[in-house]
């Protein structure tokens, strides 16, 4: 079970998504390893949507999945937008998450696919842990998923840290281009959201 969970874990954290781009910006703004700050507020935000399904809200989400990827998709299209804005500065005085405990808890909470991924994919996994050993199933799937984030996250934190004067010379360029993704990626979800 627990390599099960590990490897889903490890196959939705290579995807590169809004919470990739923070560990990025976040760790190249501090100038420290920020990457298991960011997902100790990853894993709280989807421990909560994971309490929401197994009481039965699960069902709700998927009905309205159009809404979850509108309204993420503008957040991170928002979000992107004020990357984008910031990297004509050194770094973003006027940023409203500066905690990477919340900008983990921010951005899982507005990435669209998450809630509709936990509510499928997400509730299948831990179904299967439930069949097969009771509740413990459901920590040791869960504790897989989140050992593989916290592991790989914080890779990518400690190579931009250590690496990042030689792989990343200038901020505002990474900030830029991480904006143009944070953005595209908002556009994508709000088209994923009315054609799908």
């Amino acid at each position: 079970m627990f390599a099960l969970g590990f490897l889903v874990g490890l196959g939705g954290a290579l995807i590169p998504g809004p919470l990739l781009a923070f560990v990025i910006f976040d760790t190249n703004k501090k100038q420290k390893v920020t990457g298991p700050s960011i997902i100790a507020g990853h894993a709280l935000w989807e421990g909560l949507v994971i309490l929401l399904i197994m009481f039965g809200i699960g069902d709700i989400m998927l009905k309205y999945n159009l809404f979850i990827y509108a309204v993420g998709g503008a957040v991170l299209i928002l979000t992107g937008a004020f990357m984008i804005c910031g990297a004509n500065q050194a770094e973003l005085k006027n940023s409203k998450v500066n905690s990477s405990l919340l900008g983990g808890i921010f951005y899982t909470a507005f990435n669209p696919t998450q809630p509709p991924w936990w509510a499928s994919a997400g509730l299948a996994l831990l179904l299967q842990g439930y069949e097969l050993i009771g509740p413990s199933g459901i920590i040791t799937i869960t504790a897989g998923h989140w050992i593989a984030d916290l592991l790989y996250y914080s890779l990518i934190s400690y190579t931009i840290y250590k690496y990042g004067k030689n792989l990343f010379p200038r901020q505002r360029q990474i900030s830029g281009m991480l904006g143009l993704f944070v953005v595209s990626l908002g556009v994508y979800f709000i088209i994923s959201g009315f054609i799908g």
